[in-house]
């Protein structure tokens, strides 16, 4: 494949990220984040996903986490802890945020529970594959939120001779390099993308507008927080430089995140549109080979608020119960004959 290149150039600022005690290009934009722009839904699963994509889920976040080294724990496994639900994928092109504009593209499969030694085992939506097209995006959804967020270029085209419909082309990253300025007071950070996509779909518009307000609260279905495990440390952005790693760093803690969503919404359809395999959305590699339902939700505006996450807790060290032996001397105790006490004075 061919490369195209898309330069950017970066100032020299002071970071807030705690682990990072020098000068990176990069400036932290800590929660809470209000954002609008314009989204659509694909949605792939009404009560559960079929067990091929969860397959392909599987199959992607296995090596990643082989890739980036041994997994710290299941985690990482989108089969554990699955529980079902509404899965769908996301795409949305935002035009306030506090990084700028920038688009994305995201898939949640399903809800899943968190890890068992968590005191709170409410279930939550777990985001397993995520492109933007800035690197602040990349690097603060990291830091914030545990959001495995990737770099990927969007090309959003309306279909000639048809202007209710739309096509979106994503084109992964292949590698990508620093170079500073000769004053040493910034960064020219030069991307190259693949020219073939791995994502390319065709959204049509045409359909009746409904324009129906929602609010995720009122949608007991989709009202749950986001619930990310660790992230694993990414390959540095440059080796020789370590102030432009500051976001690529690990994760330890799970964080959940409950987030607001508002807008006004109608129907669209989506058709698949990737050169070469009839119908299909997307490669398998870089994202999930996903079969969604026909129609789908288009939101002309919608607003979005991410607070700060909260950590999941876990119990405190000391003496633990053993539920099983506590069970049987439950159980042989209310087999016990009872007899009456004789009080002596």
């Amino acid at each position: 494949m061919q490369e195209t290149q898309h330069s950017t150039i970066y100032a020299s600022t002071k970071s807030d990220l705690s682990s990072c005690e020098t000068y990176s290009p990069f400036t932290h934009r800590p929660p809470p984040w209000y954002m609008q722009g314009e989204g659509w839904w694909m949605v792939l699963s009404l009560l559960r996903p079929s067990r091929k994509l969860l397959k392909h889920v599987k199959h992607l976040l296995d090596e990643e986490s082989s890739s980036s080294g041994p997994a710290p724990s299941d985690s990482f496994r989108p089969h554990k802890g699955f529980r079902g639900g509404i899965g769908n994928v996301q795409i949305i092109r935002y035009d306030t945020s506090p990084v700028g504009p920038y688009d994305e593209l995201l898939i949640i499969p399903s809800a899943f529970k968190p890890p068992s030694e968590s005191i709170d085992q409410s279930p939550g939506l777990r985001i397993t594959q995520l492109y933007v097209s800035t690197l602040e995006s990349v690097l603060n959804g990291r830091r914030n939120w545990n959001t495995p967020k990737k770099l990927a270029r969007f090309e959003f085209t309306e279909v000639v001779g048809c202007s209710n419909k739309i096509k979106l082309e994503v084109y992964a990253l292949r590698s990508f390099g620093f170079t500073p300025f000769a004053s040493s007071t910034g960064w020219y950070f030069e991307p190259n993308f693949y020219e073939t996509p791995f994502f390319n779909v065709i959204m049509d518009r045409h359909l009746p507008s409904v324009n129906i307000p929602v609010k995720l609260k009122q949608l007991p279905m989709l009202d749950l927080p986001l619930l990310q495990p660790p992230l694993q440390a990414a390959d540095p952005l440059d080796p020789q430089s370590p102030e432009i790693n500051c976001g690529m760093i690990g994760t330890s803690e799970w964080k959940r995140t409950r987030f607001d969503l508002k807008g006004s919404c109608g129907l669209c359809s989506f058709t698949g549109n990737l050169s070469g395999r009839k119908g299909q959305f997307s490669d398998g590699d870089h994202f999930p080979d996903i079969q969604p339902y026909r129609l789908g939700i288009h939101f002309p505006r919608v607003y979005l608020k991410v607070p700060a996450p909260t950590l999941l807790s876990t119990p405190e060290p000391g003496p633990q119960i053993n539920k099983k032996s506590f069970k049987i001397r439950k159980t042989i105790h209310s087999y016990m004959p009872s007899f009456p006490i004789k009080r002596f004075d």
